[in-house]
């Protein structure tokens, strides 16, 4: 009995999922709960499946990929032909949600391959996802023989959710192809359906969204607006993240085409402020995306290398075979035979030894690489999205020359981020390369940091920091110039994030010994015992300065390993809401 509530339950967070969020995700979780407890697999599967379109709905959480793998592991130990292909099915979906269709599509292919002929329900979503993938891969022909196969078997089922959105697609297909007349004849025909039979609130959503496009492609712009407010009540209702961010950047185009600057700004930045919340989760989440987007190759790079060492292990045990039936030949082959064996056993060992290592570096490396390419590939993604729009706007003839200058400052600070973290990415990856060289020249601290100050001034200004240099008499460093002004404008660029607005900044340089001292000291919101035990590792997660500014959490793990290079050092000392002073040391002579 206790099973079947557990089937009740995922069956109510499932009929949830296109009417109330907050339910869905409460079913599943009461679900999962009770299965765990019952250690039913299926039922767990179930749920974990259902918690992923949960996190989908909010624009691409990548905690839905979590979800999928385990959903996935649990259905194909179970042997379940039907929950592998849906597990693969909801996988090419996320990707499909977060704009990547080339690895979406095999993923979709794969779950339509194990249905193969069954008739199931599930070929609905599966020909839906898969025609709407080559669709926006501009692949019409192929987009409408899967729109088509969704529509027949809708119309056998007589489900009026799928009958309705076959003809969204259909209308989506006659945009891409400028046909306007035939998609808004396709979105009328399924306005009118919503009418005369029940149609759930995310069905109704995509109806006015579409029909607020096609009004906003033809310069409708008032209708498309009123259609877009229609879509942000049910959005509203539904607690849906996705839509309303889809809906901020509608209004923003909206705006500026109006020639309100100031609500079209409003708009981007609640736009913005969505997105961002969701891309700026904890990164060790996002390495999540990249570990399941390369998982198939892994396992097959991981089958392939356990074949051959079960190949040479049976090598080695035919070979050891034949030396012990030589050995019955005579006491002297029994002794050469005994002395080969223990070579061939510490030769193994060591292999063995060669392995974990290499396993471990690997390991290491590649979570490495995961964390700089989702940084990379979301800070280079917000500039570009926002030059893009401008750039948009300004060839549509919406915005005036003049009026694009006025927009300019406003890209200037995430430009700035985006270069310089860049530059610090680019010579720490060097660093690490095998054969790279420092430079090493003796420069003056004091015009370093001043060229750096300069450099920050308009972050400075923003702010109302007051900045102080305190110098006892001048000094020389002997280190790589341009890694050191790499160290220098990380360490005061985090002393402005953390430091609230008419604070101050204190940088004192020093001489100790044979080396020179410069303390970056500001009056910010200091450090935690946690955050100081991984300040200088990749362990270590971005923190929001006390103006909302992001971060990578990849500046202080750079400046550590730059500074080792140059046979310097860093250490800090820090309270929580008294300030934090970071001490560098460089030698003075080479």
């Amino acid at each position: 009995m206790d099973t079947l509530r557990v089937i009740q339950l995922n069956k109510q967070a499932y009929e949830n999922f296109s009417y109330n969020v907050k339910n869905l995700i409460e079913y599943s979780q009461q679900a999962l709960t009770l299965a765990k407890k019952l250690n039913y697999k299926r039922g767990q599967a179930e749920a974990y499946k259902n918690l992923a379109l949960s996190a989908m709905l909010v624009h691409g959480d990548v905690t839905a990929l979590n979800y999928l793998n385990t959903s996935l592991a649990i259905f194909s130990s179970l042997g379940d032909t039907v929950g592998i292909a849906t597990a693969n099915n909801y996988i090419g979906c996320y990707y499909a949600t977060v704009k990547d269709f080339k690895q979406a599509l095999p993923f979709l292919l794969r779950s339509e391959k194990l249905l193969g002929n069954r008739e199931h329900i599930l070929k609905l979503t599966i020909f839906t996802n898969t025609g709407s993938c080559y669709l926006d891969l501009r692949e019409f022909g192929k987009a409408k023989q899967y729109f088509e196969k969704a529509e027949l078997v809708a119309s056998q089922l007589q489900d009026y959710d799928w009958i309705v959105m076959s003809l969204l697609n259909s209308a989506s297909l006659f945009i891409k192809q400028n046909d306007i007349k035939k998609a808004l004849a396709k979105n009328e025909q399924a306005l009118t359906l919503t009418h005369s039979h029940r149609v759930s609130p995310r069905i109704q959503q995509m109806i006015y969204l579409l029909k607020g496009d096609i009004a906003y492609k033809v310069k409708q712009y008032e209708n498309a607006k009123i259609y877009y407010q229609t879509c942000e009540k049910l959005a509203g209702k539904m607690k849906s993240r996705e839509y309303m961010s889809e809906i901020y950047y509608k209004y923003h185009l909206l705006d500026s085409i109006a020639g309100d600057y100031q609500s079209a700004l409003k708009n981007f930045k609640n736009y913005q402020l969505i997105t961002d919340s969701l891309f700026n989760k904890d990164k060790n989440e996002i390495i999540a995306l990249y570990k399941v987007k390369f998982a198939l190759q892994e396992r097959e790079d991981e089958n392939n290398r356990l074949i051959a060492i079960e190949k040479n292990n049976m090598e080695v045990i035919s070979y050891q075979r034949t030396i012990l039936f030589l050995s019955l030949l005579g006491l002297t082959a029994i002794g050469l035979a005994f002395v080969r064996l223990k070579k061939l056993n510490f030769a193994l060992k060591d292999l063995n030894q060669k392995f974990v290592m290499q396993n471990s570096q690997l390991e290491e490396v590649n979570g490495i690489k995961n964390k700089i390419f989702s940084v990379i590939a979301h800070d280079l993604r917000n500039p570009f999205a926002q030059f893009i729009s401008i750039l948009d706007m300004f060839k549509s003839r919406l915005l005036e020359a003049d009026e694009v200058v006025t927009l300019l400052p406003f890209l200037d600070k995430s430009v700035n981020h985006t270069i310089d973290m860049m530059d610090r990415l680019l010579v720490w990856s060097k660093s690490q390369l095998d054969g790279f060289k420092v430079k090493p020249e003796s420069f003056n601290i004091a015009s370093l940091i001043q060229d750096t100050v300069e450099k920050l001034q308009n972050l400075i200004d923003d702010k109302q920091l007051h900045v102080k240099i305190v110098k006892s008499e001048e000094a020389q460093a002997w280190a790589d110039l341009e890694m050191i002004r790499i160290v220098f404008r990380n360490l005061l660029s985090n002393a402005i994030k953390f430091t609230p607005s008419q604070g101050s900044i204190t940088v004192e340089i020093f001489k100790e010994s044979e080396f020179v001292i410069i303390a970056f000291k500001d009056t910010g919101m200091g450090l935690n015992g946690e955050q100081l035990s991984s300040l200088f590792s990749f362990n270590l997660k971005s923190t929001r300065g006390t103006a909302n500014e992001s971060g990578t959490g990849l500046g202080l793990k750079i400046c550590y390993d730059l500074l080792l290079l140059n046979n310097g050092k860093i250490r800090v000392e820090s309270s929580v809401n008294e300030g934090s002073t970071f001490f560098i040391s460089l030698p003075m002579k080479g």
